[in-house]
Order: C-alpha cells, then sequence, then structure tokens
C-alpha cells in the first residue's frame, strides 16, 4: 500500500468543491437560466470530492487508496473503516416531502431544491371546469441506471514540465470536465488537461464530472506519480449518476367533440443528494404539451433532494416523462368521452399550416408535419386492421394491445460549439471536434461531410479525440446536437478552406483567382476547353511545400496545411418530431407481455450516413423500452441502500425481447435559417426513446382494458401485470 487519503486530506492541500453548473441556460434563451428570477425556490449545491463531514448516499466517497496492484489496493480498502453515524435517510419525492422528513441539505428546508411555475393555473381551472370530461392520472417514471458499456475508468497524472494536470478519462465533453476539476483544484483551467479515448457509451450522465476525477488528479499531483482507477460494475451501480425519476400527475380536459380544452400537469422530481443537473426538469417543463395545440395548460414543478445517486439528464432527457403522462391521459380521456383515440390525437395537433407555432408552455416549433407523421406510422403498424389481430389473439388464450403516440423532440445542450479542419501536404486529414463519438458514429459521418464538400478521398480523413490541448472550447456530445452543430462549422470550415486555397490553386492554373470556381472537388479555370486544367484540394495542399509565400500552418507529420477554424456561439434550434406504434400481448395466467411490433416514423432531417441514424433509432427504441418493460433502480426505503446492485438483480433489456423494428422516415425542410443549418440536419438519437415510454404504456393499458385495468405503474414487468390482473379479477368477485 503506498497511502490512504481522504477528504481532510483534500482540503488542507488547498482545494475545494466541484462547482456544478445546475442550473442552465434556459432551453429557449440560453442567455438567462431555466430556474431563477421569479422562481420561489432555485438551489444547486457544491459537491466535495470526498466529504468529510457528512455523507449523503450510500456509494459515496470517502477514502481513497492507492496501492501498487489493484488486489493490493482492494485489500488495503476493506481495512480502512470509517467512523459514520447512521443518519435517517429519504429515498423518494414523497418522503422528501413530508413536514418531518430528516434534512438532506441544511441550506434546502424541506428538501425542495426548485420549485417552479409556468402557465396560468387559474385559466385552466375555468377550463377545466367547463370542460365535458376531466380525467385525471398520477405517472411514475422509474429511476434507472446508465448500464454503458465500460465502466468509468481514468488515469492520473501530474505533468511537471509543464506545470499541468492531465487527467485521462472516458467523458461526453473534455472542455467540461477540464473547467470543473480545475475549479475544485482551484487552479486556472489552462493547468488542466483532459483526454477522452474511446467511450464504451455515455447517455447523459457521463456529460459531469463524477468525482473520481478530481480526486485522480490531486492524488498524482500530491504523490508525484501517475494513478489508475477503473470502476467495477457494481461499484458502478452505487456511484455514477442515474436517470428520470419523476412522479406526474396530470389533470385534462376534453370536450364532447374530441377537442382538448385544458391540461394541468404537476411534476415531482427526484434529482439525489446533490444538485448536479436540473436540465431533464427544464427539458420537461418546456415541452409539457407536446405535439398538442392546447389552448390552456399550466403546471407545477417541483424537485427534491433524496439520500439517493444524482440524478442526469439521461438520453432524452424529460421528453419521455411528459409524453408519457400526456399520452396516457389522451387515452383515458378518449375512452371516457367515447371518441376513436387516433381520431381524438389526430383532431389536436397542431397543423402544419400554422407553423411557426408557439406552445402554451413558450416553444416556437418551426416546421412540424405531425399529421403526416400520425397517418405514416398508421400504415406502417396497420392500424386499422388491428381488430383482427386481437380477435386472433383472444381464440390463444391472449391479451392483445395497441398503441400510438405522436411526439417531438426539442434538442438543447450546450450553446456553443467548435471545430478546426487541417490538411497536410501529404494528403491526411485531421478533424478537431468539440464533440466527442461514444456509438455516434462520428468518425464516419464528419469525415463524409468533409469529403463530400471537399472531394477528399473518405480514407484520407481522420478524427482526433477529444482533447482539451487541440481545442479552446468544446460543448460536447450530449442533447441530440453534435452533427447539427458541427456540420454547420464543417460546412463554415470548408469554405474557409476554399478561399485560402484559391489564390494558389490560380497560380497552378495560370489563371486569375475571379476565373477560378470550386466544384465537385476541384478548381476549374473558367472558359478552359482542356478538361486536364483542374486542381483538388490535395493538389493545392501538395504544392504548398514549393509556394511557400501560401503557406499557413503545419501540422503533425506534414511539411505545411491548409488549416481552418470556427466555432458556434449559441444553439442551432431543430425539432426533429414523428410518431411511433407499439403492439404487445399478454398471457393473463403469467402476466408475462411480449413485444410483438414496434413502428416509428421520425423526421430526423437529412441523414448524412442513414444506417447509422436507423442504429440509433433502433438503439433509442431499446433503451426506452428497457425502462417500460423493468429498468428500474430500487433502494431500500429505511436505509437508503441500493437493492438493485449487479445485473443479477436489474434488469438489462435483451436482444430476444424485441422483434424487428418498422422505420419510416420524413424529411420536411426545418424552418432555421439556411446559414445556420445549411446541411439541413435534426437530429435523430433520441427519436426512439422520446414516446417509448408512452407507447409502451398505452398498448400495455389497452390489452389490460376488457379487465377494466385503467391504471398501473411501469415497469411493465410479468409480476406487475399479473398482480395487476389479479387485483382486477378480486375486485370482480
Amino acid at each position: 500500500m503506498i497511502a490512504v487519503l481522504t477528504g481532510r486530506d483534500y482540503v488542507d492541500d488547498g482545494h475545494g468543491p466541484v462547482v456544478h453548473r445546475a442550473i442552465e441556460g434556459d432551453p429557449i434563451d440560453f442567455r438567462t437560466p431555466a430556474f431563477g428570477d421569479g422562481d420561489p425556490v432555485a438551489l444547486q449545491f457544491n459537491q466535495w470530492p470526498l466529504p468529510a463531514d457528512e455523507v449523503h448516499h450510500v456509494g459515496e466517497p470517502v477514502a481513497v487508496v492507492i496501492a501498487a496492484t489493484p488486489s493490493a489496493a482492494d485489500d488495503a480498502a476493506g481495512l480502512v473503516v470509517p467512523d459514520i453515524e447512521p443518519l435517517p435517510a429519504v429515498i423518494d419525492t414523497q418522503q422528501a416531502a413530508a413536514p418531518d422528513a430528516p434534512q438532506v441539505h441544511a441550506q434546502a428546508p424541506g428538501n425542495l431544491s426548485i420549485h417552479h411555475h409556468r402557465g396560468d393555473e387559474a385559466a385552466v381551472r375555468r377550463a377545466l371546469a367547463e370542460s365535458d370530461a376531466v380525467v385525471r392520472g398520477s405517472f411514475d417514471v422509474s429511476r434507472v441506471a446508465g448500464g454503458q458499456m465500460e465502466p468509468r475508468s481514468g488515469i492520473g497524472e501530474y505533468d511537471v514540465e509543464n506545470d499541468q494536470y492531465v487527467i485521462t478519462a472516458g467523458n461526453q465533453g473534455v472542455h467540461r470536465y477540464r473547467d470543473m476539476i480545475a475549479s475544485a483544484l482551484r487552479v486556472e483551467n489552462q493547468r488542466v488537461r483532459v483526454i477522452c479515448p474511446d467511450v464504451g457509451g455515455g447517455f447523459g450522465p457521463r456529460g459531469h464530472v463524477n468525482p473520481e476525477f478530481v480526486v485522480l488528479a490531486w492524488v498524482a499531483h500530491r504523490l508525484g506519480r501517475p494513478v489508475k482507477w477503473t470502476n467495477t460494475r457494481s461499484g458502478s451501480f452505487i456511484s455514477d449518476w442515474q436517470g428520470r425519476d419523476m412522479v406526474l400527475n396530470g389533470e385534462l380536459g376534453i370536450m364532447r367533440d374530441g377537442r382538448i380544452s385544458a391540461y394541468h400537469l404537476h411534476m415531482r422530481g427526484n434529482i439525489g443528494a446533490h444538485t448536479i443537473c436540473y436540465a431533464p426538469h427544464a427539458n420537461a417543463s418546456r415541452l409539457a404539451t407536446t405535439v398538442y395545440d392546447i389552448p390552456a395548460a399550466s403546471q407545477e414543478l417541483q424537485v427534491y433532494l433524496t439520500n439517493t445517486l444524482p440524478v442526469l439528464p439521461y438520453r432524452a432527457a424529460g421528453r419521455p416523462e411528459v409524453h408519457y403522462a400526456l399520452e396516457r391521459l389522451i387515452d383515458m380521456a378518449a375512452a371516457e368521452i367515447g371518441i376513436d383515440r387516433l381520431a381524438c390525437r389526430a383532431q389536436n395537433l397542431i397543423p402544419r399550416a400554422r407553423m411557426p407555432f408557439t406552445t402554451a408552455t413558450g416553444l416556437t416549433y418551426d416546421v412540424c408535419d405531425f399529421d403526416q407523421a400520425l397517418r405514416k406510422v398508421t400504415e406502417l403498424c396497420a392500424w386499422h386492421d388491428f381488430r383482427e389481430r386481437r380477435a386472433e389473439a383472444q381464440t390463444r388464450g391472449r391479451l392483445r394491445g395497441i398503441g400510438i403516440v405522436p411526439f417531438i423532440e426539442s434538442p438543447v445542450g450546450a450553446p456553443f460549439e467548435m471545430a478546426r479542419l487541417e490538411i497536410g501536404t501529404d494528403g491526411s486529414t485531421c478533424i478537431y471536434a468539440g464533440t466527442q463519438n461514444h456509438g455516434q458514429g462520428h468518425e464516419s459521418t464528419y469525415a463524409q461531410v468533409v469529403s463530400g464538400l471537399l472531394g477528399i478521398p473518405f480514407e484520407k480523413i481522420s478524427l482526433a479525440r477529444g482533447d482539451t490541448g487541440e481545442l479552446a472550447i468544446g460543448g460536447g456530445t450530449h442533447s441530440d446536437r453534435s452533427m447539427r452543430m458541427m456540420g454547420s462549422l464543417l460546412h463554415r470550415i470548408s469554405a474557409d478552406i476554399v478561399a485560402q486555397a484559391l489564390p494558389l490553386a490560380a497560380k497552378l492554373l495560370q489563371a486569375p483567382e475571379a476565373a477560378v470556381t470550386f466544384s465537385d472537388g476541384n478548381f476549374h479555370a473558367k472558359g478552359a476547353d482542356d478538361g486536364q486544367q483542374e486542381v483538388s484540394i490535395l493538389d493545392v495542399a501538395a504544392a504548398l511545400s514549393e509556394f511557400p509565400e501560401f503557406q499557413s500552418s503545419t501540422i503533425a507529420g506534414a511539411t505545411a496545411s491548409l488549416v481552418a477554424t470556427a466555432d458556434q456561439k449559441g444553439r442551432i434550434n431543430a425539432f426533429p418530431y414523428g410518431a411511433a406504434a407499439a403492439e404487445v400481448e399478454i398471457d393473463p395466467e403469467t402476466g408475462e407481455m411480449t413485444l410483438c411490433n414496434f413502428c416509428i416514423v421520425n423526421d430526423s432531417g437529412v441523414a448524412v450516413n442513414p444506417m447509422i441514424v436507423h442504429g440509433q433509432v433502433h438503439g433509442g427504441i431499446v433503451q426506452g423500452v428497457g425502462q417500460a418493460i423493468g429498468e428500474n433502480i430500487v433502494y431500500d426505503t429505511s436505509s437508503g441502500q441500493i437493492l438493485t446492485g449487479s445485473f443479477l438483480d436489474y434488469m438489462m433489456p435483451r436482444a430476444d425481447q424485441f422483434p424487428a423494428f418498422h422505420l419510416g422516415e420524413m424529411d420536411v425542410p426545418p424552418g432555421t435559417q439556411e446559414d445556420s443549418n445549411p446541411l439541413g440536419i435534426k437530429a435523430g438519437g433520441e427519436a426512439g426513446t422520446v414516446p417509448a415510454l408512452a407507447v409502451m404504456g398505452n398498448a400495455v393499458l389497452d390489452a389490460l382494458s376488457p379487465l377494466g385495468i385503467q391504471q398501473m405503474d411501469m415497469p411493465f414487468t410479468a409480476a406487475n401485470i399479473w398482480k395487476a390482473i389479479s387485483q382486477a379479477k378480486s375486485a370482480d368477485t
């Protein structure tokens, strides 16, 4: 064993807490906070990497053991006995909101960290009172684990020569990690370098720095030697940031003709023990009315602190939750007044003719054709033939149900980005991006864009790994933003490269610059009859070494190069949308549910690589459906101990639980200005996840409707379904 260090040692070395930017920019105006002025409560707290006085959740690190081998470190860690006095725990919003609840943080009375109102609730109450029917429901969206392919790991080093901390770690944004680690160590940003190699999955929880990476940097400097840490899978269940965990109570007013008249939504979110990021709650607040023209809408959002792992953005943060609540209420309302649920949805969709359209919650959609998406998925899933399939299932003693959901996304994320392109004299071309690839295929799609714009062979183009030493800023990869932001930057950069190359190209063509044009990857001299009078970008790059006066920069392995850099300030708004349908069968004797069909139509804008988009949609479906049918983090209500601490206890969806998916496509040009989104890219990484909870909930409850079951909470496991069926049968006897 080399050393054992605690939070006291960390403080004595002059370091501070991690300052999480929990309240980020508003989804519409990033220059103003999503929560703050006007809200009765809007709190955020700093987090100590190794708490010295009070532990807030099971799994929070309290000491670091350094040894020469992993086994020696494990043995030594087993000898560390923290002197901890047990405190009462609160693990859910109901416990946290109780009048006599233990306080997670003394600075948060009643454990309330956000209390936010939106809309005119008095007007909504009047509209509900005048409605022909009002349906009410409570919808519990379970907590989930990230379950990334690889556990978190990292290496901490201290570069004495450059007086710099160097952290190599899998993450979703090296620049955010750099800034937060530097802040905790109380050093300037340039004294911290973060490098991110290939990463096996992100999904949102790896977008914000975990305490272990601050500790790695500190220990490496203190001991004067590199240190390495790799989490275990069981360790991940008690230390990785988690997702979802929200209870939504909704009231929906509807008229006899099927028109929605009013909607009130009360959301209670569980942020966990530390306020890392409120993005899921901000997204849910803005997108609450989804694709519908609801004239009167209001909401109340309360976020509570608990003695659980912090909750962060998790794939499609906040959007699946609000779609789930509203779509379940629409099915319930249609049944209440006796109207076809598909017709009810179609009647209330925001029509394309009214675009751009500002919703009751303040989002302005640019160009969306919700009606077309709903019609396409209706055809794709053979909706109108469902009665025959249900009747056939009944002959086999099965309950069959179908659900259909139109949906919309609102990608936000960091309102800045940066990229650089370098072309060497040998033709090697490298893209440096402020985004990071952790399964999205950026090395393919970014290269395709550059190849298409500049005519450079695809195989000559590479993508650099995430490294704060290469770019000054970067937004990271999250929130369905990467291809849209980088597509815009690469378009601008390519134009800059062409402009830089033009003078030398004209010289090579022996023509005035005004007579030279660029198309299809080549410079052409106007009026030249000889087809040989053209040069490519790579021809120009290769000739740079012969003409020093045209050289602009150098890169490793090349004498000279063409270099261009661009940055984006502000978001490039887009609203991907679509519709999904799911069909299930249930064995009433066992509660076992089979997903028979899943169809989705998605308008993600221009698809640079359709295969990658389809793969992202497939993954999103599995991630969303996985939560609906089984994923669920469970805590012991008295001790705060996680009871689902391994894949023996926590259900991870498997391939054999899913049918082949049926995908349809749309491409309605976005309404954003051509100069801000020249490639017409919206987003596709979250399309499968956004409607999954809602469409699965509606399908399951439709299957159970003949038994009079109108409500049950996720996850829709065989045990939970069987219990609901048994209770319904008991009620009938």
